[in-house]
């Protein structure tokens, strides 16, 4: 199994990460099979092998039963009762009154004579891949599940890397909710990035999920995640949970929990699976901190976090300056030395750069701009001057750690430095090395000009600027 990953290069089979992953997610299926009544149900094993990923916004054993069981719903027209070979008179497979055998379709999977029934054994025999790769055509349960737990993952964040995503998994025990969880803690997610079941980007991640995994049916796999959503509280804790050990599903419970599932609510009065997978974060049985997460190529899709806060700050930024000033000149001082670093917060400081470039070196020649095609340079080079001037303020943090304390802190580097002394980092009191540094890894077109300034004139002017 070779899959891309973001900035080239391949993952290959047997990197260990895959391999690892793949370990983990045979023991979901492993305590889905105990917990399945495959002797009472034998049509469960044909639907488990078919449809039954384990992804989705429950824990895996709890996804592999659900999605088990929705794909039979959406297969045999909605009617959980046909499930079994026999129901009662209202709908029970053990109710009163007189039970009536059901006609078996001969091409229909499962079955109820002996010829048909599977043991667990067999069943978990074709779910785990052997040594090598497998074919897209030929891929297990377990193979699919692997694929569409890392296409949910670098679909949901941008900037996240195959490599990274294969990490999170590991600690997260193939859980997705929780690898989500672990991504968003070491990545400072403000409280507005946490997930939410009805955006659009969880549906364009889960949609994208089901297809990496190759699910047979896409929108009734999306549809049953809804539902399994809708009724997670009374699934998890109220009757069963298939997480707990040595947990066995009657017949009854099998019919109980496939008619719920066909009913979903409204999302909007749907049960939060985060809470969940935050209760299953606090049970992983080692420390899923920043400081336990592999580094990997972490950096990069740090770096694209920062850069994608700042092109935030640059848009409000020039939607505070005049814009008959900016289309006439304040767009190329912005483009040139309207940097976001500075004794201010982020905003201020391009405001301010922008102004004072302006001022001390106005264009030869104005001309009106209707729109600016990227800022992406700029931004690159504010991002580069923000961990220069970490770098040089605070010698033992590494850029790793730059980055964090810059997403912690919005950007802000005077926050930043406040925390990193609350932490015990000894602090460079030397600012005008500092701001050289900054100014060297920017680019910055007049450094000297602008350490003048940033020395002598803007401790005048923070008085007069509000943050």
């Amino acid at each position: 199994m070779t899959s891309r990953r973001r900035g080239g290069g391949a993952i290959a089979w047997d990197g260990n990460w895959a391999r690892r992953i793949l370990e983990i997610i045979y023991g979901h299926y492993k305590k889905a099979l105990d917990a399945l009544p495959l002797e009472d149900i034998p049509a469960l094993a044909p639907r488990l092998l078919h449809a039954g990923v384990c992804f989705g916004f429950a824990d895996p054993v709890t996804n592999i039963v659900a999605n088990t069981l929705l794909f039979e719903c959406e297969g045999q027209d909605g009617d959980p009762a046909l499930l079994f070979d026999c129901e009662g008179q209202d709908g029970d497979p053990n109710g009163g009154g007189k039970k009536r055998k059901r006609k078996r379709n001969p091409s229909e999977s499962g079955g109820g004579d002996a010829n048909s029934r599977v043991t667990r054994d067999e069943v978990l025999s074709k779910i785990i891949a052997g040594d090598g790769p497998s074919p897209p055509e030929t891929r297990t349960i377990a193979e699919r599940s692997f694929y569409g737990l890392v296409g949910f993952l670098i679909s949901y964040f941008r900037f996240l890397s195959t490599w990274d995503a294969l990490r999170y998994l590991y600690l997260a025990r193939a859980d997705l909710l929780v690898a989500v969880r672990l991504v968003q803690d070491d990545r400072c997610c403000r409280r507005k990035e946490q997930l939410r079941i009805r955006s659009h980007t969880v549906r364009a991640a889960l949609k994208c999920a089901a297809y990496s995994s190759r699910q047979p049916n896409i929108d009734a796999f999306l549809t049953g995640s809804s539902a399994l959503v809708s009724h997670l509280n009374i699934i998890t804790h109220k009757t069963f949970s298939v997480t707990e050990p040595q947990c066995r599903l009657s017949v009854q419970d099998i019919y109980w929990l496939s008619g719920l599932l066909h009913k979903p609510l409204k999302l909007k009065k749907s049960d939060r699976p985060m809470d969940f997978a935050a209760q299953r974060f606090r049970h992983l049985d080692m420390d899923a901190s920043i400081g336990k997460v592999p580094a990997g190529r972490l950096a990069e899709s740090l770096r694209g976090i920062l850069l994608d806060r700042i092109h935030t700050y640059y848009l409000k930024a020039v939607s505070r300056l005049p814009m008959k000033d900016f289309r006439t000149r304040h767009h190329s001082s912005l483009l040139k030395a309207g940097y976001c670093y500075g004794p201010f917060n982020p905003v201020s400081n391009i405001i301010v750069n922008t102004i004072w470039y302006d001022a001390m070196f106005p264009p030869s020649e104005n001309f009106e701009v209707d729109m600016i095609n990227t800022l992406r340079h700029v931004e690159s080079r504010s991002l580069n001057g923000l961990t220069a001037f970490l770098s040089a303020s605070i010698p033992d943090l590494s850029e790793h750690g730059a980055m964090i304390y810059l997403i912690k802190n919005n950007l802000n580097i005077c926050n930043v430095i406040k925390m990193a002394r609350q932490e015990g980092y000894d602090i460079s009191v030397c600012d005008d090395s500092a701001y050289k540094a900054a100014m060297d890894a920017a680019y910055h077109p007049k450094p000297e000009e602008y350490m003048e300034f940033v020395m002598q004139t803007l401790p005048v002017v923070r008085s007069a600027v509000s943050d």
